[in-house]
Formats: C-alpha cells, structure tokens, sequence
C-alpha cells in the first residue's frame, strides 16, 4: 500500500473462523428457531446466542426484531415449492403439488403459524408469495372448478400440508424409533393395555395395526384427488 491508499472499509474477517454476520445469517438461524420451536422463542438473545454474538451486535445489522420477523418469513417464501401446474396431467400435478409442499414444510413446521404469533410488513412480502396462490386458483380454474370450489380445494390442501407438518412430521421427527408406533394409534395401546375394562375393540384393532405416515400422506393425496374429479363433474 502507498502512502497515498487507504484502506477499505468494511467489517472484518472472524479471527475465530465463524461467518461473518449478515442478514442472510440472521435468516437462516432465524427460521432454524421459529421451525423447530415457534416464533414466539424467536428472541433477540436467543437469536444472538444460537449466532455467537452480543445482542447490541445484532442491531448493528438489523433495526429491531421485526426486521428479524420479516427476514425470516422471506426466507420461509423462498424455500416454498414453485409448483408446475399441468393440465394434461392434473392428477399428477395435484400429487407433486402435495408432496412438495409436505417436504417444504416439514423442514419448519413450527414456523408454519407464523400468521398466529407475528405480524409482518406487507412491503417486505416477497412478490413469490402473493403470485403462487394465483397460479394456483388459475390452475382449478382452469380445471373446471368454480372460484368457490377452487378456493375450497386450495384451503383444504393447505390444512392437508399444514396440519400434517404438524401433527405427524413434526413429532414423528423428534420422536425415539421405539415411540414413534403410538403416534399413529388413536389411543396408544400402552393406555389401552393399563385399563383393559375399556370396551374399545376398534381402537385396540387400530393400535396393533403399523402405521406408515407416508402411506397416510399419499391416502390423503388420493382423497383430494378424488375430490377435485367430483367437483369436476357436478
């Protein structure tokens, strides 16, 4: 360097080798948080201690939490499935629609509520997700399905993707193997063993029976299926 240069600024490289902190960072650690535990953990310092830095660090990159709230949820949009709509092939689309959305989700399904715990700010909204539900609507439209109908089916796939996200993925995830039988058992059949004075014959049958939550997920594709070619033909 000459006598005439001077340095460039900018934030330093980490002595201690970690990422430098940014708010794709911040992001990222951000929706690791409010996906496994719920925005409401979602905290300045929980958000600086899973990062390795002050609180008064976080801030010198992002003005408050809400700019925490509203990173995350971007990050969410973008990780979202775009999905093709084919309709030569529309019971084939429908099923992908599913199954992306399932693997979408269970990677942060606590943080599918966000619409329950936050607020976000309506400019930060990533164009992506106010287009795909008109792509979609589009799409069972174009099917032959009313707006009322396509609306209808559209909510029920989002209850599908959602509540299964979590009430099956998300705690047959963070299960042990040896647990994980009873998820699916609607009363488990330790309970049931313990009061053999209950007369539930049906539930007991039930409870011995394996359950597979990926052949629940394509049973439940099949009936939404099913449901959009009766809506079709009324």
């Amino acid at each position: 360097m000459t006598g005439t240069e001077r340095p460039k600024r900018g934030r330093p490289a980490k002595a201690d080798g970690r990422e430098p902190l940014t708010k794709d960072l911040i992001a990222t650690v951000g929706l690791r948080i409010a996906g496994d535990e719920g925005f409401p953990q979602l905290t300045m310092r929980r958000l600086a201690d899973e990062i390795g830095v002050t609180v008064r660090a976080l801030y010198n990159v992002v003005a408050d939490r809400q700019e925490v709230v509203d990173l995350v949820v971007a990050r969410m949009v973008e990780r979202l499935p775009v999905h093709e709509y084919d309709p030569d092939d529309w019971q084939g689309s429908v099923r992908r629609m599913y199954r992306d959305a399932r693997v979408a989700y269970r990677s942060f399904p606590r943080a599918t509520l966000v619409s329950l715990d936050e607020t976000f700010t309506p400019a930060e909204v990533p164009v992506k997700r106010m287009l795909e539900p008109e792509r979609q609507l589009a799409f069972f439209v174009g099917l032959g399905l009313s707006l009322e109908d396509a609306l209808t089916v559209r909510g029920s796939f989002l209850v599908d993707v959602f509540g299964f996200a979590l009430l099956i993925d998300y705690r047959f995830d963070r299960t042990d193997p040896s647990a994980r039988a009873m998820l699916g058992q609607p009363v488990p059949l330790p309970w049931l063993d313990a009061h053999p004075e209950v007369q539930a014959p049906l539930a007991r049958e039930a409870a011995r029976r394996q359950t597979d939550p990926d052949a629940l997920f394509e049973a439940m594709i099949e009936r939404a299926v099913e449901t959009i070619e009766r809506l079709r033909r009324r």
